[in-house]
Protein backbone atom coordinates (compact mmCIF):
# COMPACT_ATOMS: atom_id res chain seq x y z
CA UNK A 1 0.00 0.00 0.00
CA UNK A 2 2.66 2.32 0.92
CA UNK A 3 4.48 2.01 -2.57
CA UNK A 4 1.23 2.34 -4.76
CA UNK A 5 0.61 5.95 -2.30
CA UNK A 6 4.47 6.54 -3.01
CA UNK A 7 4.07 6.01 -6.45
CA UNK A 8 0.16 8.22 -7.27
CA UNK A 9 2.41 11.28 -5.17
CA UNK A 10 5.59 11.20 -7.25
CA UNK A 11 2.95 11.30 -10.27
CA UNK A 12 1.05 13.92 -9.53
CA UNK A 13 4.53 16.09 -8.04
CA UNK A 14 6.13 14.87 -11.56
CA UNK A 15 3.01 15.48 -13.37
CA UNK A 16 2.52 19.20 -12.12
CA UNK A 17 5.82 20.31 -12.26
CA UNK A 18 6.04 19.14 -16.14
CA UNK A 19 2.85 21.11 -16.94
CA UNK A 20 4.03 23.93 -15.06
CA UNK A 21 7.30 23.54 -16.91
CA UNK A 22 5.76 23.28 -20.59
CA UNK A 23 3.03 26.30 -19.79
CA UNK A 24 6.03 28.58 -19.26
CA UNK A 25 7.80 27.57 -22.76
CA UNK A 26 5.38 26.06 -24.95
CA UNK A 27 1.54 26.59 -25.75
CA UNK A 28 0.03 25.64 -29.27
CA UNK A 29 -3.32 26.06 -28.54
CA UNK A 30 -6.39 23.48 -27.84
CA UNK A 31 -3.58 20.62 -28.65
CA UNK A 32 -1.19 21.82 -25.63
CA UNK A 33 -3.87 21.05 -23.52
CA UNK A 34 -5.51 17.63 -24.95
CA UNK A 35 -1.76 15.58 -25.58
CA UNK A 36 0.68 17.66 -22.88
CA UNK A 37 -1.34 15.86 -20.00
CA UNK A 38 -0.79 12.65 -21.74
CA UNK A 39 2.77 13.33 -22.54
CA UNK A 40 3.30 14.51 -18.65
CA UNK A 41 1.81 11.25 -17.63
CA UNK A 42 3.99 8.77 -19.89
CA UNK A 43 7.38 10.72 -19.01
CA UNK A 44 6.85 10.83 -15.33
CA UNK A 45 6.15 7.08 -15.42
CA UNK A 46 9.10 6.63 -16.94
CA UNK A 47 10.84 9.34 -14.91
CA UNK A 48 9.65 6.74 -11.96
CA UNK A 49 10.50 3.62 -13.05
CA UNK A 50 14.09 5.39 -13.39
CA UNK A 51 14.01 6.73 -9.49
CA UNK A 52 12.54 3.00 -9.00
CA UNK A 53 15.65 1.30 -9.92
CA UNK A 54 18.21 4.05 -8.55
CA UNK A 55 16.64 3.80 -4.96
CA UNK A 56 16.05 0.26 -4.87
CA UNK A 57 18.33 -0.29 -2.60
CA UNK A 58 16.58 1.89 0.09
CA UNK A 59 13.98 -0.33 -0.93
CA UNK A 60 15.44 -3.94 -0.64
CA UNK A 61 18.35 -3.52 2.33
CA UNK A 62 16.64 -3.55 5.99
CA UNK A 63 19.90 -1.70 7.36
CA UNK A 64 19.19 1.18 4.46
CA UNK A 65 15.54 1.42 4.60
CA UNK A 66 15.63 1.80 8.39
CA UNK A 67 18.66 4.30 8.27
CA UNK A 68 16.31 6.57 5.38
CA UNK A 69 13.17 5.95 7.63
CA UNK A 70 15.16 6.76 10.76
CA UNK A 71 16.64 9.94 8.73
CA UNK A 72 13.12 11.44 6.71
CA UNK A 73 13.83 14.39 6.63
CA UNK A 74 16.66 13.56 3.83
CA UNK A 75 13.74 13.10 1.33
CA UNK A 76 13.06 17.00 2.04
CA UNK A 77 16.08 18.14 1.77
CA UNK A 78 16.32 16.75 -1.56
CA UNK A 79 13.45 18.14 -2.32
CA UNK A 80 14.24 21.13 -1.36
CA UNK A 81 17.59 21.22 -3.75
CA UNK A 82 15.61 19.57 -6.55
CA UNK A 83 12.88 22.95 -6.04
CA UNK A 84 16.01 24.95 -6.38
CA UNK A 85 17.30 23.60 -8.93
CA UNK A 86 14.27 23.79 -10.76
CA UNK A 87 14.19 27.51 -9.93
CA UNK A 88 17.48 28.43 -11.00
CA UNK A 89 17.13 26.56 -14.71
CA UNK A 90 15.04 29.86 -15.40
CA UNK A 91 17.08 32.19 -13.58
CA UNK A 92 17.93 34.52 -17.14
CA UNK A 93 21.97 33.74 -16.43
CA UNK A 94 21.08 30.24 -17.32
CA UNK A 95 18.47 29.93 -19.80
CA UNK A 96 19.05 28.84 -23.26
CA UNK A 97 17.57 30.07 -26.28
CA UNK A 98 15.71 27.66 -29.15
CA UNK A 99 14.51 28.08 -31.80
CA UNK A 100 10.67 27.67 -32.41
CA UNK A 101 9.86 26.79 -36.33
CA UNK A 102 6.70 27.91 -35.70
CA UNK A 103 7.15 31.21 -34.72
CA UNK A 104 10.95 30.94 -36.95
CA UNK A 105 12.01 33.30 -33.81
CA UNK A 106 14.82 32.21 -30.99
CA UNK A 107 12.74 31.66 -27.49
CA UNK A 108 13.75 31.39 -23.87
CA UNK A 109 13.62 28.21 -22.53
CA UNK A 110 14.91 26.26 -19.45
CA UNK A 111 18.42 25.35 -18.42
CA UNK A 112 18.10 21.33 -20.00
CA UNK A 113 20.34 19.71 -16.87
CA UNK A 114 18.94 21.69 -14.13
CA UNK A 115 15.78 21.60 -15.42
CA UNK A 116 15.79 17.91 -15.56
CA UNK A 117 17.70 17.26 -13.10
CA UNK A 118 15.60 18.68 -10.42
CA UNK A 119 12.57 17.23 -12.04
CA UNK A 120 14.17 13.86 -11.30
CA UNK A 121 15.21 14.38 -7.74
CA UNK A 122 11.56 15.85 -7.23
CA UNK A 123 10.02 12.52 -8.11
CA UNK A 124 13.21 10.76 -5.81
CA UNK A 125 12.49 12.71 -2.90
CA UNK A 126 8.27 12.07 -3.41
CA UNK A 127 8.89 8.65 -4.28
CA UNK A 128 10.93 7.53 -1.72
CA UNK A 129 9.55 9.30 1.45
CA UNK A 130 8.92 7.22 4.16
CA UNK A 131 6.79 8.76 6.87
CA UNK A 132 8.51 8.46 10.40
CA UNK A 133 5.44 7.36 12.44
CA UNK A 134 3.31 4.48 11.03
CA UNK A 135 0.44 4.89 8.35
CA UNK A 136 -2.76 5.09 9.52
CA UNK A 137 -3.91 1.77 7.92
CA UNK A 138 -0.67 0.09 9.54
CA UNK A 139 -1.04 1.41 13.13
CA UNK A 140 -1.66 -1.27 15.86
CA UNK A 141 -5.13 -0.33 17.31
CA UNK A 142 -5.39 -0.65 21.30
CA UNK A 143 -7.46 -3.55 22.19
CA UNK A 144 -11.12 -3.00 22.62
CA UNK A 145 -12.75 -3.68 25.91
CA UNK A 146 -16.48 -4.51 26.62
CA UNK A 147 -18.37 -3.09 29.24
CA UNK A 148 -20.90 -5.64 30.21
CA UNK A 149 -22.15 -3.72 32.64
Amino acid sequence: MTTAFQFFAALLVGVCYYMLAIAMTVYDGIFSLIFQPIIAVILTTIGIGFVWIVGLPIRLSPRLRSWWIKHWWVSFVIGAVAFGMMCTSWHPSFRIQVWNPDLESQEDSFHPLLGFGGWLLTIFAVFHFYPPFKPFWRAERPPQVLNLM
